[in-house]
Formats: structure tokens, C-alpha cells, sequence
């Protein structure tokens, strides 16, 4: 009887919760579905986003000279970008899409097969069906497995070549020339004659100098015999002991006029200009010919301010010659200017070549390689497979065909070539062709793996 009796009190509450499970279940499967309408939210958002920059390749395909060209002549990225959005009319989004593609992948890009791409994900969006397996192709990568190699931080900059010397021969006396021994473009040595002078003048003001001379010398020979015999003064010795002098010194003044009748080359050198003719007049100091010492030559460069603490310790240059059909010498350092040009605001550094057939001329425009830095054993990835995230730069490498995403850190640049620093070791195998379809963790397909950078043109 008590037992039958015994008051329910555990039925109100479980009545209660059993009544509220179904609100309970309806919030659990709302919450549920808010995160998978976001999640689809996101995806969509992304594929529209995608299916953009492909709009974008597709009309960089279609003209895809005017793209090249374009992407050749753009500066940096940045650059590239803007003159693209320009040419095809389209957004940035597109322009980075078109940018960071490799140029022979958008080369091989058949037009009906990235038309059948763009209409099949529309569909998808268009029909919501958002499913990863049914979005996400398998991805076709190029690896590149890093091997050791040199590397260069090195400037190349515009030059002029210059003779080592540039000697103007003037007149020293004046006269007639008499005759004329050289042309233009004759290769002279140091003591050749080039003109003459007619001496006639100078022959006889050297006689006369000499005769005066002797008379001199003469009465200071018999005056020194009367001295010592107490016959003359002192005075009067000192006296033609001085005339002496003074005609010994008008005759050597007469004797050198003479000489300087004969105009000869004071270096060996190739006569660049001759601005007398025979016959004609010439005064004191008026120009003769320029000789040029051409047997090695001065390249001079102008280098920038920021530059020049890297020259302290280069020493070889390599110069380029486009006038010889681009062919390359070796030039030595030869002297760093130490103040800059006032209107140019750079530092003259010359160069020293050698130019023994002489087939170097004055004027020549020259390239000159300029090597800062050298690392001959370094790991180099192309600049185009570094991505920048969230001011970090990573690079996506193939492990047993899954990517993996590697923070790296870079070095020196040596055009399109970039050094790793840290993050990569020898044996890494970078993806760099289709780096920007993929992401952490995803399985791709190794079409093809380079071991040179040089095959990734190929």
C-alpha cells in the first residue's frame, strides 16, 4: 500500500525535458545548418572570386602577344599589374591572376578547354552545389628539386671608352713648316718626327749667339793672363767672366730654338688629329696634332652613390662592346673618383683594358657588369613561385605527392632567379609551375620534375 501510494515527484521534470528535446534538436540542426550555409557561403564567394581571374586568363589567351610583350617591358609586378588592367580592361584580382601565371602555362592553355572550365563552375554556383570533391580538380604541378648553385648580386651599367692618354703637341717656336712626315690615323713612337719647322732663322741666330760666345770667352782668356800678372783689375774680370755666361746662355736659348724646329712625338700613340699643313705659318703655342695612347684604354661608368662602398673590394669588371659585335673584355679597377659629378650626383670609377690590336676605339659605347656580391654554392628558386602572406613569403614544396607550405627567408636576387636563405634545404622539391592552384595539404600530381633552372624555359 505506502509503495503505491509514494508521491511522483521525478515525473514533472522528466515530462518537462522530454517535452523541450524537440526545441533543443531543432537548435542543434539550426546552428548546424547556419555553419555548413557559411561554409558554403565562403566557398561560393571563392569560386566566384576564381571563376573572375579566370574570366581574366581567358582574355590574356586571347591575346596573348600583346600580354607577353606587355609583362617584358613592365618593370616590377607592380608595374605588370597596372599596364595589364589597362590592356585587357580588366580588374586587379585578374591582372595579379594573369601576372603570377607562368607565361608558358598561359601559352599552353587550350581556349575550349578553359571555356568548358569557366561553364562548368558557373553551373555549379548556378545550381549550388558546392561539393570540395566536385570543385576541387586534381592539380598538374611542375617541381624544381634544388641542387646547389652560384648565384650573383651584380648591376650592369652604361660606360664610355676613352683613350689612356690624350696628348696635344703645340708649336714651341715660330716659322714656316717646312714639311709634314705624318698623316691622320699613323701609329707613331715616342721620339718620331711629325713636322718640321723651317730652321733657317734659328741656324743663323745660333751662329750668331756662338760667335758672341767665343768673343766672350776669348777676352776672358787673355783678360785671366793680365790679371795674374797685375796687368787688369778684378773687376774687369768679373765683368767678361759674366758676358761669358750670358752668351754661353743665348747660345744653348739658340741652340734649343733649333732643335724645337724638329716637332716630334713625346709618346707612342696614333695621331688622331694634325691641324697643320706645309707651307702654313705657325705661331707659339699653336696646335699641332693629338696623339692618342690606344694600347689600353679607360672605360669610365658612373656609379651611383648607394654603390659605392660595394667597390671597395671588386676589382674586376667584365665590359661589354656592342660596336665589336657585343664581344666581352676583362678591365681592372683603375682609380674611384672621390667626390661626384655636381649635376649627375655619381662617382667616376675607370677602368683599365688592355688593347693591343687597337681595335678598341675612342667614344665606344660599353655595358659594364658590375658583381657586389657572389655566393657559389646557394639554393635558388624563381622569383615567381615565392608567395607573400600576411607579410610572410613561403613557397609550396611536394612531399610524397602532398603539398607542403615552407616560410622561407631570400637573399639575393639575380633577375628572375631568387636565393633562399633559410627554410629549403639541397634535395627540396618546389613547385613551380601551378604553386598558385594548390594549398597546405592537398595530394597533386608531379607532371614533371627540373634540376636546373635553365630546363623551366624548356
Amino acid at each position: 500500500m505506502l509503495k503505491g501510494n509514494r508521491p511522483a515527484t521525478g515525473r514533472p521534470v522528466l515530462k518537462y525535458i522530454w517535452g523541450a528535446m524537440p526545441v533543443v534538436g531543432l537548435l542543434v540542426i539550426i546552428a548546424l545548418l547556419s555553419i555548413a550555409i557559411q561554409k558554403k557561403t565562403d566557398q561560393l564567394a571563392a569560386i566566384k572570386a576564381g571563376v573572375d581571374e579566370l574570366y581574366g586568363v581567358q582574355l590574356a589567351v586571347k591575346d596573348i602577344d600583346r600580354v607577353v610583350k606587355t609583362l617584358r617591358e613592365a618593370q616590377d609586378t607592380s608595374d605588370a599589374v597596372d599596364r595589364l588592367k589597362k590592356l585587357l580592361n580588366v580588374t586587379d584580382d585578374q591582372a595579379k591572376a594573369i601576372v603570377h601565371l607562368p607565361l608558358n602555362s598561359m601559352v599552353q592553355f587550350q581556349q575550349d578547354k578553359l571555356g568548358k572550365q569557366i561553364a562548368f563552375l558557373e553551373q555549379q554556383i548556378a545550381e549550388k552545389k558546392i561539393s570540395a570533391q566536385a570543385l576541387v580538380p586534381d592539380v598538374n604541378v611542375v617541381a624544381l628539386e634544388l641542387s646547389p648553385m652560384p648565384v650573383r648580386d651584380r648591376m650592369n651599367l652604361p660606360g664610355i671608352v676613352e683613350p689612356w692618354v690624350k696628348f696635344n703637341i703645340a708649336a714651341e717656336v715660330r716659322g714656316k713648316v717646312d714639311e709634314k712626315r705624318i698623316e691622320k690615323g699613323t701609329i707613331v713612337r715616342t721620339g718620331d718626327i711629325i713636322a718640321m719647322i723651317d730652321p733657317k732663322d734659328y741656324e743663323i741666330a745660333l751662329q750668331a749667339a756662338k760667335a758672341s760666345f767665343d768673343t766672350a770667352l776669348a777676352s776672358k782668356n787673355r783678360l785671366e793672363k793680365l790679371y795674374k800678372e797685375q796687368l787688369a783689375s778684378r773687376s774687369q774680370l768679373d765683368d767678361i767672366t759674366a758676358q761669358v755666361e750670358q752668351t754661353r746662355a743665348q747660345m744653348d736659348s739658340a741652340a734649343l730654338n733649333l732643335e724645337r724646329c724638329v716637332i716630334r712625338s713625346p709618346i707612342t700613340g696614333m695621331i688622331n688629329n694634325l691641324y697643320i699643313e706645309k707651307g702654313q705659318y705657325v705661331k707659339i703655342s699653336d696646335p699641332v696634332a693629338e696623339i692618342l695612347q690606344m694600347d689600353k684604354v679607360k672605360v669610365v661608368v658612373g656609379i651611383p652613390e648607394s654603390d659605392v662602398s660595394a667597390l671597395e673590394t671588386v676589382n674586376s669588371f667584365q665590359v661589354t662592346l656592342d660596336a665589336l659585335n657585343g664581344r666581352t673584355f676583362t678591365a681592372e679597377k683603375h682609380f674611384l673618383s672621390s667626390a661626384s659629378d655636381a649635376k649627375a650626383r655619381l662617382y667616376n670609377l675607370e677602368l683599365r683594358m688592355e688593347n693591343p690590336s687597337g681595335e678598341i676605339l675612342p667614344d665606344m659605347f660599353a655595358r659594364v657588369e658590375i658583381v657586389k656580391k657572389e655566393r657559389p654554392a646557394a639554393l635558388v628558386v624563381p622569383l615567381y613561385s615565392i608567395i607573400t602572406i600576411k607579410n610572410e613569403q613561403l613557397v609550396y614544396v611536394v612531399v610524397d605527392n602532398i603539398v607542403r607550405s615552407k616560410k622561407v627567408r631570400t637573399g639575393i636576387q639575380e633577375g628572375w632567379q631568387m636565393e633562399i636563405t633559410d627554410g629549403l634545404a639541397s634535395g627540396d622539391r618546389v613547385i613551380v609551375i601551378g604553386h598558385r592552384s594548390v594549398s597546405e595539404g592537398q595530394k597533386v600530381n608531379v607532371v614533371r620534375t627540373v634540376s636546373k633552372m635553365e630546363d623551366l624555359g624548356n
